[in-house]
């Protein structure tokens, strides 16, 4: 599954034991002693890319530096939101122990804050090395065995979070058979509400220019358009921020935190307000100047 942190103290953030991690657990996201905060309104972050050093720097941008950015306009938000997924490439290149423990203290200060945080898998995480460090609980019954996924319910959406890590530092990704039909049943099993589908990286007929996209899209997509309830797939690995469509599924490609492939094209992370009928985007760049910045997107769910 991916690793849920609630809202808790900085003591037990650092021990390493306070994420809430079962098998086949559905976190509800709520507040402890918490400020305002909207249960329709989520962060979604992505190729964050901490490496142990927080000095290090990748095409002219230091990764540590830019995710500080981030967390603390997310933290300085009058209204929080309910709850901030980052979608992998967590860590620099190799998933090392090193850059989860650096990412393990830029992460306090959003604990601290009391918003919970549901972190997923990227090409560049190793998943030993990440629930090592940022938890010392493991699932028993992992519902895909090998696979960090799980289901984050909401009230207006299920967000279904699925691991496409097929090998650590190799470009392209995988969910596997397994994943797939994990998911089919989820998915089944929760038809009552609009389904968001997070995974790390992006559909191959997605920028097909680029190498390294979702090896098994094809497969993916035949779970994902008979079930009309499925109305996004959100991901990132591209580090481009663009939104279409496939088959009335919306499809976003969300920015990345850290370096951009393409230096025109902003960085940052987007906001996501829930209606019952459609979902609010907007970018928020860290270049304020940026011609995107601040920009929002209506996307309306396709019909059930």
């Amino acid at each position: 599954m991916p690793i849920h942190l609630p809202p808790i103290s900085r003591r037990r953030f650092l021990a390493g034991g306070a994420a809430a991690l079962a098998a086949g657990f559905t976190p509800r996201l709520g507040w402890t002693d918490a400020p305002a905060s909207d249960p329709h309104f989520f962060a979604l972050i992505s190729d964050i890319h901490v490496a142990a050093d927080p000095k290090e720097s990748n095409r002219g941008v230091t990764m540590t530096d830019n995710f500080r950015r981030v967390a603390e306009e997310i933290v300085s938000l009058k209204t929080k939101p309910a709850a901030a997924f980052i979608n992998g490439d967590c860590a620099y290149l190799h998933g090392l122990t090193q850059d989860y423990r650096q990412l393990a203290s830029l992460l306090d200060p959003i604990s601290k804050a009391g918003l919970p945080l549901h972190l997923g898998m990227g090409n560049h995480d190793d998943r030993e090395s990440f629930a090592d460090v940022l938890t010392s609980l493991r699932p028993e019954n992992p519902p895909v065995t090998g696979r960090f996924a799980s289901v984050v319910a909401a009230e207006r959406a299920n967000w279904f979070v699925l691991d496409s890590l097929r090998k650590t530092n190799d470009t392209p990704g995988e969910l596997g058979e397994k994943q797939r039909e994990w998911l089919a049943k989820a998915l089944d099993a929760k038809p009552d509400k609009p389904a968001i589908v997070v995974c790390h990286h992006n559909p191959a007929f997605e920028l097909p220019e680029l190498t390294g996209a979702l090896l098994d899209t094809e497969d993916l997509f035949n779970v994902l358009r008979p079930r009309s309830h499925v109305k996004a797939l959100i991901f990132g690995h591209t580090h481009d921020w663009r939104i279409s469509q496939r088959d009335g599924i919306h499809l976003i490609n969300l920015p990345p935190t850290a370096y951009l492939f393409i230096p025109s094209r902003p960085n940052g992370w987007v906001s996501a307000h829930l209606e019952k009928d459609r979902m609010t985007l907007a970018i928020h760049a860290l270049d304020k100047n940026h011609p995107e910045a601040g920009k929002t997107h209506e996307l309306k769910w396709r019909a059930a």
